[in-house]
C-alpha cells in the first residue's frame, strides 16, 4: 500500500465519523500502547514498529512500563512469604568465601 493513500482512507473515514484528525503516526503510539497496556512483552511490541533495537522501543514507550517495577516488587514479596524458611540458604559474604587465587 502507499502511505499516502492510506493516510487519505485514515482521513476521510475519520471525517465521516466525525472523529478528531489523527496521523498514522498518532496509529503507531496507539497500538504501541495498546500492546503494552496488554501486557505484550516488549520484545514482541517492538517488531510490528520495526525498530531496529529494544532500546528504541524503550526509550518510546518505557514511561507506560510505571507500574511494573511496583509488580516486580510485589512479586518478589509474595515469593518470599510463601518460602519455606528451611528451603533458604545463606548466601556468601564479602571476599571471606571466594577461593584464594594461586
Amino acid at each position: 500500500m502507499r502511505p499516502q493513500w492510506v493516510l487519505d482512507q485514515l482521513r476521510k473515514r475519520t471525517a465521516e465519523l466525525a472523529l478528531p484528525r489523527i496521523g498514522l503516526h498518532d496509529l503507531r503510539h496507539t497500538a504501541a500502547s495498546i500492546m503494552i497496556a496488554e501486557g505484550i512483552p516488549i520484545a514482541i511490541v517492538s517488531k510490528p514498529l520495526r525498530h531496529s533495537t529494544l532500546a528504541t522501543t524503550i526509550n518510546l514507550y518505557g514511561h507506560l512500563f510505571k507500574d511494573s517495577a511496583d509488580q516486580a516488587v510485589n512479586a518478589l514479596a509474595r515469593a518470599l512469604d510463601q518460602a519455606q524458611p528451611n528451603r533458604l540458604r545463606a548466601l556468601p559474604r564479602g571476599d571471606d568465601d571466594l577461593p584464594l587465587a594461586a
